[in-house]
């Protein structure tokens, strides 16, 4: 059985891979000096068709990728570049050699992914050698900051930061579309001991993702409640003023008795049983409501947590005369429900009605 890394496993390969996973150097001359093709890729299973280089890189033959450079293998194709698989699959040698040799560190794989994430993903010891090799890492290297905090790796973080990443970065990928900061991260994950040690770095406490949630507002639909506390103590006095509060949402025209039920203290509505399972809505104080956009519409969020249905969320639509919504997340659907007072009275049929498409 033939181990390919994460490439898989093979009972048999064919005899051109067979040669380069061997390194036999006079086998893979002579089928060059006979019209071998090594641009064309080798079939190995029904789902995984590599390329000379590429495997070779995988297998980390030497021998083999000077051979294929000395015969003018393309180093840079598109979506598969050849840095990114030497940084992800090999040693420093050959990451060097194929560095030298033209080619580029900035480019791409066809998942977006650049040369700091696959040696994150690879071979994190290949990190500083990408940073000495020229690769800007403070430009590079946020979106592997962001997913080391996710794994909790400490080590890979402090290096990181020491070497300039944006503590804060925050751009969109298809992991976190929702620009996510590696603070925020940290907070959904209820992790206190990552949260003081980003803040300790420097990390922006008020900075909220696109949809408006900042740390705070995270551990509280979280329930993290130590968390949320300690966050809290380091915001600005102001973001938790009732009075400044109000002002600030003045434009959302928001209703007597939302205002009433939004500042008492019992911000958990139980529900009737139902056959959702969804036992009770835990809201949001008044002062921790979020301002967010659904497409064109700016709406606020009142809704902390509804059981069991963390995807969705209650809003206030100011254009809406009094109505409250729900917005469903992962299927980016929104409707309008009812008042907020018909919606105290029965919130499991409206919930249930939104779930089952009929408003």
């Amino acid at each position: 059985m033939i181990t390919l890394k994460d490439k898989g496993k093979f009972a048999e390969l064919p005899e051109m891979a067979m040669h380069i996973y061997e390194g036999n150097i006079p086998a893979l001359k002579s089928a060059i000096a006979g019209g071998w093709n090594i641009k064309e890729g080798i079939v190995l299973s029904k789902y995984t068709t590599l390329s000379p280089l590429e495997l070779a890189l995988i297998s980390e033959k030497p021998d083999v990728v000077k051979l294929l450079v000395e015969h003018g293998v393309d180093l840079n194709v598109k979506n598969n570049p050849a840095f990114l698989l030497a940084i992800r699959y090999c040693k420093e040698d050959i990451v060097r050699y194929v560095a030298a040799n033209g080619a580029k560190l900035d480019k791409h794989n066809q998942v977006k992914s650049g040369a700091y994430a696959q040696a994150y993903y690879g071979n994190k010891k290949n990190i500083p050698l990408i940073h000495e090799l020229g690769l800007d890492i403070k430009r590079h290297a946020g979106a592997v900051l962001r997913t080391a905090v996710s794994d909790h790796d400490r080590k890979t973080i402090e290096y990181l930061l020491d070497h300039g990443v944006d503590i804060n970065y925050n751009e969109p990928d298809m992991v976190y579309p929702y620009q996510a900061t590696p603070l925020t991260v940290a907070a959904r994950m209820g992790n206190l001991a990552m949260v003081k040690y980003l803040i300790e770095r420097g990390a922006d406490v008020t900075l909220a993702e696109k949809d408006g949630e900042r740390p705070y507002t995270i551990a509280v639909s979280n329930k993290h409640t130590e968390l949320a506390d300690y966050i809290k103590s380091l915001e600005p006095a102001e973001f938790h003023d009732v009075a400044n509060k109000k002002y600030e949402l003045q434009k959302y025209k928001l209703s007597d008795e939302l205002v009433g039920f939004l500042t008492g203290d019992k911000l958990r509505l139980e529900l009737a049983p139902n056959e959702y399972a969804i036992a009770h809505i835990d809201f949001f104080a008044l002062t921790d409501t979020i301002e967010t956009k659904i497409g064109r519409q700016k709406l606020l969020r009142i809704s902390a947590d509804i059981d069991n249905y963390s995807h969705l969320q209650l809003m206030w639509n100011p254009k809406q005369k009094g109505l409250i919504g729900c917005y469903d997340v992962e299927h980016k659907e929104y409707a309008v429900l009812c008042s907020f007072k018909e919606f105290l009275a029965k919130p499991e049929m409206y919930l249930i009605k939104f779930m089952e498409g009929e408003l």
